[in-house]
C-alpha cells in the first residue's frame, strides 16, 4: 500500500493527521496428545489498523486488504468521528529524537522443519512419562512459535517498524498417587529454537506435580510466608494496573497523588525495562511509537511515576514513558514490570523459617484481588517449612493480604528473578506474616 499517498488524499479530505499501525503475523501451533498429533496448524495476519483525528476527535477503523479502496476508507473515518461527542484532546505522535538499537538475533525457527517439531514435542511427552510411574496423564503437550512485524506511519513524518519473534512448549503433567491427584504445568518461551530443552520441560512439569502428592489443609494462623517467584510475579501482574496513568485518569489507584511519597520497604524497587536484553517483549518503541526507556515505577521504596501513554501523559501534563499499549484503542501497560531481585537463595530463604510456609501457586487471582484498594484473596498451594527444611505439600488453604501492605513487612527478597512470558517478573520473597486460612 501507498501510504504516502493515502496521507495526502486523507488531508485533501479534511482529515487532520493518520496514523497507520500495520502488523504482520505468522503463526505454528501443534497439540501433542498421547503420541499423535492432534492439531498442526499455520496462521498468516497482515491488519492494518488506522486511527485518525477529524476536527479534533479521534476515530478508528481496521482493514486487512492492502488493495482496499482509499476512498472509501477516509469517508468512513469522517463518517465516524461525526458521531463522536468526546471533548478529549488526542495525538498522534510526531516521533522520538531517537530509538534505541535492541539486539535481534535470529532464532532459527525457520531452519527447522514441522516434522522435527513434531519429534521435538513426542521427546518431552516420552521423557515426562520415563521420570516416574506416578504421571498417569499428560493432558497439554503444545508448540507454538510467531513471527511478528510491526510498522507505524503517520502524517507527522513518524515511520518506524519493530520485530520479534520466539517460540514455546507447554507441558501439563498428571500424576497419581492412591487417592491424591495433582497436576503441573511448565511454559518454556524462548527466542531461540535450541533453547527449547525437552529435558528440562518434562522435568520441571512432572516435578511439579509429584512434589504435592498427598497435600493437604494446614492449621488456620498467620505464618511466615515465602511467595516463590513464579507465584510473585502473578501477584504482581494482578496489582501492576494501579501504576498505570490508565488508573489514574480513571482514579482506580490507590496511588494517585502518591508520586514521590515512600510507599514499601526500602529494599523493593519496581522497574519497568522494555530494553531488557533476552526478553520476549523487549521493543525500541511502543505501539503510538514513542522511544521506550527503562525507568524505575518504585525505587527504594518511593514511588517515582505511573506509567503513561501520550493520553495519559497529558493528562497529568506530563511526557508519556513509552508504555501506550494497542489493546483495540491505545491502553497503558508494563513492558518487562518486575521486582528487582536481592541477593538471599530460595534455599536460605526457607532455611531461616522455624514454621511456615512456601506458597508455589495463587489460583483465582483475578477474582479474589482488588487492584484499587491492594487487598487480596487467593486459593494456594505450596509447602509447609518447619526448622527450616520443607516437611510436606499443603492445598486447599487461602492467603489473603493488602498488597501495599505486605511490601512493607518483606523480611527478604530472594536471588532467583523470574519473568514470565506475561512481561511480568519477580524474585522469591519472604514475608513477615500473612494471614492463612486452612482446617
Amino acid at each position: 500500500m501507498d501510504f504516502q499517498k493515502f496521507i495526502e488524499k486523507a488531508k485533501k479530505a479534511g482529515i487532520e493527521d493518520i496514523e497507520f499501525y500495520c502488523s504482520e503475523s505468522k503463526t505454528l501451533d501443534i497439540a501433542l496428545f498421547n503420541g499423535e498429533v492432534e492439531k498442526s496448524s499455520v496462521h498468516n495476519s497482515y491488519v492494518i489498523s488506522v486511527r485518525a483525528i477529524v476536527n479534533g476527535k479521534m476515530t478508528y477503523m481496521s482493514f486487512e486488504d492492502e488493495n482496499i479502496d482509499m476512498d472509501k476508507v477516509i469517508e468512513k473515518l469522517k463518517e465516524n468521528a461525526s458521531v463522536l461527542t468526546t471533548l478529549e484532546e488526542f495525538e498522534i505522535f510526531g516521533g522520538s529524537e531517537s530509538y534505541p538499537q535492541l539486539e535481534r538475533v535470529d532464532g532459527g525457527f525457520d531452519k527447522v522443519s514441522v516434522a522435527e517439531k513434531v519429534a521435538l514435542l513426542k521427546s518431552v511427552e516420552k521423557i515426562a512419562k520415563s521420570l516416574d510411574q506416578r504421571i498417569v496423564l499428560l493432558p497439554y503437550c503444545n508448540y507454538a512459535e510467531s513471527s511478528e512485524k510491526t510498522s507505524i506511519i503517520n502524517s507527522k513524518g513518524l515511520n518506524v517498524e519493530k520485530t520479534v519473534e520466539y517460540g514455546d512448549i507447554v507441558l501439563g503433567a498428571l500424576a497419581k498417587e492412591g487417592d491424591s491427584t495433582q497436576d503441573g504445568f511448565e511454559v518454556k518461551v524462548a527466542l531461540k529454537y535450541d533453547e527449547l530443552n525437552p529435558e528440562e520441560i518434562a522435568k520441571k512439569a512432572v516435578e511439579k506435580a509429584i512434589s504435592m502428592l498427598g497435600a493437604e489443609a494446614i492449621e488456620s494462623k498467620t505464618y511466615p510466608v515465602i511467595i516463590e517467584n513464579e507465584a510473585m510475579a502473578d501477584l504482581l501482574s494482578g496489582f501492576s494496573s494501579m501504576f498505570t496513568g490508565e488508573a489514574a485518569v480513571k482514579k482506580l489507584t490507590s496511588l494517585l497523588g502518591k508520586e514521590g511519597q515512600k510507599i514499601m520497604q526500602d529494599n523493593v524497587t519496581i522497574v519497568d525495562d522494555p530494553l531488557l536484553a533476552g526478553a520476549v517483549n523487549s521493543q525500541p518503541f511502543d505501539d503510538e511509537g514513542v522511544a521506550c526507556y527503562k525507568k524505575a515505577v518504585v525505587e527504594n521504596g518511593v514511588f517515582k511515576t505511573f506509567l503513561h501513554n501520550l493520553k495519559t501523559a497529558k493528562a497529568f501534563n506530563t511526557k508519556s514513558t513509552g508504555n501506550g499499549v494497542k489493546s483495540g484503542s491505545i491502553g497503558t501497560r508494563g513492558i518487562n514490570l518486575y521486582i528487582e531481585k536481592g541477593n538471599a537463595t530460595k534455599e536460605e530463604l526457607i532455611s531461616s523459617i522455624e514454621e511456615g510456609l512456601l506458597i508455589t501457586d495463587l489460583s483465582g487471582l483475578h477474582a479474589g484481588l482488588n487492584a484499587i484498594s491492594g487487598d487480596f484473596s487467593a486459593q494456594s498451594s505450596g509447602f509447609y517449612i518447619k526448622n527450616g527444611k520443607i516437611e510436606k505439600p499443603v492445598t486447599l488453604i487461602v492467603v489473603s493480604g493488602n498488597f501495599i501492605k505486605m511490601m512493607n513487612e518483606i523480611d527478604e527478597i530472594g536471588s532467583d528473578l523470574f519473568l514470565g512470558y506475561s512481561g511480568v517478573g519477580a524474585p522469591s520473597i519472604k514475608f513477615k506474616g500473612l494471614p492463612v486460612s486452612g482446617k
